[in-house]
């Protein structure tokens, strides 16, 4: 899913996990997913944003992350975001495949 935001402002996003059967998966204690963004999908290119988030919206079932407007004020253009789980048990998935993540320039700024 292509994600877009404005450079040099907050990005908010949800994840659900579900198993094959659509049942809501629940991250245990030490579990975390990994959100990373790469200039380019060549393997050793550097990774200029990674977040790690677990915290479970038991309203919603999700896994809410965000983004700070000093992360995403990096050069506009496009970029490419992939989600991944990192068990506790040092089990590894990748959770999206790898998609667009574009930054906007932007004409207002907060004084």
């Amino acid at each position: 899913m292509l994600l877009t935001v404005r450079k040099n402002s907050d990005f908010y996003a949800k994840i659900n996990l579900t198993d094959l059967d659509g049942n809501k998966i629940i991250l245990s204690d030490g579990d975390k997913l990994i959100f990373s963004i790469k200039k380019s999908l060549v393997s050793n290119s550097p990774v200029v944003i990674r977040k790690t988030f677990h915290d479970y919206d038991q309203l919603d079932g999700s896994y809410p992350f965000k983004l700070t407007s000093d992360e995403t004020d990096i050069q506009a253009g496009i970029y490419f975001y992939d989600i991944a789980l990192q068990c506790s048990d040092g089990d590894f998935f990748h959770i999206t495949m790898p998609d667009q993540f574009v930054i906007k320039e932007t004409v207002a700024r907060k004084d």
